[in-house]
This record gives C-alpha cells, structure tokens and sequence, in this order.
C-alpha cells in the first residue's frame, strides 16, 4: 500500500482490480435476475395475474437499483483514478 498527501493507506492497484472484477461480476449477476424477473412480469401480464405481477415488478425494481448502485461505484472510482493521474 502506498500513501496519500493525507498519510491514509492506498489500496494497491491489485486489490483495485480486484474490487472493480467483483463489481462487474455482481452487476453481471443482477442483470441475469432482472431478465429472468422481467420474463416472469411478462408472462404474469399475459395471464393477467395482477399479484404475481406486482411481485415480479418489484423484484425487477429492486435489482435494477442494486445494479445501478453498484455501477454508480464504479463510476465513482473511475473518478478518483481520473483525479488521481
């Protein structure tokens, strides 16, 4: 680990990597639920189950929240590497 102007501890470039590979793999896991939630939302419209619906759609909006969080981190890192050079 190196040092900022602050003396806090910089993660390596290697445990940066390795957080952004998590972060991709857990948005990649959450886009393959959001497709299968909303398959289901699809086929509950189709057979005009209106509860089932309504579960699937939430279960569609909170995943679709995570990924976009989890996006959001990275975008924010990015920033800070951008800063940083």
């Amino acid at each position: 680990m190196t040092k900022n102007e602050d003396s806090a501890p910089l993660p390596s470039p290697a445990a940066i990597a390795a957080a952004d590979d998590m972060t991709f793999a857990a948005i990649e896991d959450a886009a393959d639920l959001a497709a299968s939630f909303a398959r289901s939302a699809g086929e509950a419209a189709f057979r005009r189950e209106r509860v089932t619906l309504g579960v699937h759609l939430r279960q569609l909006r909170l995943v679709v929240i995570a990924a976009i969080g989890a996006f959001n981190e990275l975008s924010a890192k990015a920033g800070e590497k951008a800063e940083a050079a």
